[in-house]
């Protein structure tokens, strides 16, 4: 917003006093409107909607005060700087717990008076900001933009919608790859919480000798480098959602930390010796069998119960074929946009080897996949070699009964890929390919020639159309 758009409200029942600080504030490009009472400027903010408003403590018909709590019924985002002749400690209290973003005392300079303006709009300027910010990130992480057609995981999805604003604690279980993280925030997003900050946190990935004060923060002198005091995690996703991925490797000493927090909602930093209450909703992930490592005595039954109120599991990539094409074609047209590409089209080689591959990095693995696809086709076509290695030599790997059961594809689907795998097993060589089959090469033209099912379809002729598909 430029400054000349910018609009502030002057409220003061002295009129002399209301024109010289609208002179002073046009003087610096901004648009002032003048009010000589509350309620003429309660009037104004709701047909202006402006970005700041100065008001004097000590008027007749309405106090500053009072006006506060006023245009904290309309514009409960409007900053506001209170005008006073009595800069008590009290009354600076008091407009700062109603919401008064600064004060000012009489007598003041304009330069006093142009600094508090050019800080309150920078606030207000942050604040939108991260509530766009916060918006945007509500919508890329809205249960709609989930890419899936998979039953199993509308299944997950409908468990995640009627548990988000639970507050219970949830364990999201699965191999490391199937979207775990991007269903804990999805959760988050869905939640009251979402204007809350989602703070996740990698058990497996802070040194032992970190985590608990990563966690739960500590005191100045808590140990030799405690020069200062520092938050925990848990304090910096107050009021929010604090995400324990790979909680089962987290070391077993600080399992029992864990559980007392979670039971009594307070933290202890290391070294302090009071408690802090902590507001936040834990949500949890593991891609171990927390079970076997409760039998094991690795983890804590208390705490596995404590954190598995809800166990929600995710399943492999492998178990929802019917997803492994609308994610391809996503994955292909960002890769295609990062790389400044066209949107490539996948042959009908490539198609066979993302089908049958079993991908046990799960979608991440698939992702990368068609990342390093996207890189090195040198045309407007994925060819198998243009896969990574071990998912191209799947067009070779024979079928197995358990696949197909796995997969469950409709018998046109079924014939659709035997013709093109034989055909690419030797070569593209159609004479040869109908004498494997035993058709003749007009059969298997005719084969070749019909049209591809959806999801096919999906996978060889990606569109421009899927920036608007939902998102994985």
């Amino acid at each position: 917003m430029s400054i000349d758009q910018t609009t502030i409200v002057v409220v003061d029942d002295d009129p002399e006093m209301v024109s010289v600080l609208c002179d002073v504030l046009r003087q610096g490009g901004y648009r002032a409107l003048s009010a000589t009472t509350g309620t003429d400027a309660l009037a104004i903010v709701k047909q202006e909607n402006p970005d700041l408003l100065i008001s004097d403590l000590r008027m007749t018909e309405m106090t500053g005060h009072q006006l506060q709590l006023e245009l904290k019924q309309i514009a409960p985002n409007l900053p506001i700087v209170i005008i006073t002749a009595f800069g008590s400690i009290q009354t600076a209290v008091q407009s700062m717990k109603l919401g008064a973003f600064d004060y000012i005392t009489k007598p003041f300079g304009n330069d006093e008076l142009m600094m508090t303006v050019a800080r309150a709009l920078e606030n207000r300027h942050l604040y939108q900001e991260v509530r766009r910010l916060r918006t945007e990130l509500a919508h890329s992480y809205g249960l709609p933009n989930i890419i899936s057609t998979s039953p199993r995981m509308a299944a997950v999805m409908r468990m995640i919608e009627q548990v988000a604003d639970s507050g219970a604690s949830v364990l999201l279980s699965g191999e490391s790859g199937t979207g775990k993280d991007l269903l804990a925030r999805t959760m988050h997003f869905a939640s009251a919480r979402r204007d809350g900050p989602f703070v996740p946190v990698n058990c497996a990935a802070i040194p032992e000798t970190l985590i608990e004060s990563e966690l739960f923060g500590y005191v100045r002198g808590a140990f030799t480098d405690a020069r200062r005091g520092k938050s925990g995690l848990f304090a910096a996703a107050s009021g929010g959602t604090l995400f324990l991925d790979e909680i089962g490797e987290m070391p077993p000493p600080l399992q029992a930390k864990l559980l007392r927090v979670i039971e009594d909602k307070k933290v202890r930093p290391l070294g302090a010796i009071e408690e802090s209450p902590i507001d936040v909703r834990i949500v949890t992930a593991t891609n171990i069998d927390l079970d076997r490592a409760v039998e094991q005595g690795k983890f804590r039954s208390d705490l596995y119960y404590r954190v598995a109120a809800v166990s929600i599991a995710v399943p492999p990539l492998r178990e929802r074929p019917e997803d492994i094409p609308l994610l391809t074609r996503h994955f292909l047209l960002r890769a295609g946009a990062e790389a400044g590409k066209s949107t490539p089209m996948l042959a009908p080689q490539a198609v066979t080897c993302l089908t049958r591959y079993r991908w046990p990095g799960n979608i991440r693995e698939l992702q990368n996949a068609i990342q390093r696809a996207v890189i090195l086709c040198t045309g407007n076509v994925i060819q198998p070699g243009d896969l990574p290695p071990r998912v191209a030599g799947a067009d070779r790997s024979p079928m197995n009964l358990e696949d197909l059961v796995a997969r469950r594809p409709a018998l046109e689907q079924l014939e659709r890929e035997y013709v093109r795998a034989v055909l690419a097993s030797v070569n593209g060589n159609k004479s040869e390919a109908a004498a494997v089959l035993g058709i003749d090469r007009k059969t298997l033209y005719r084969k070749l020639e019909e049209p591809e099912s959806a999801g096919d379809s999906d996978l060889a002729s990606p569109s421009a159309q899927e920036s608007h598909d939902r998102r994985s």
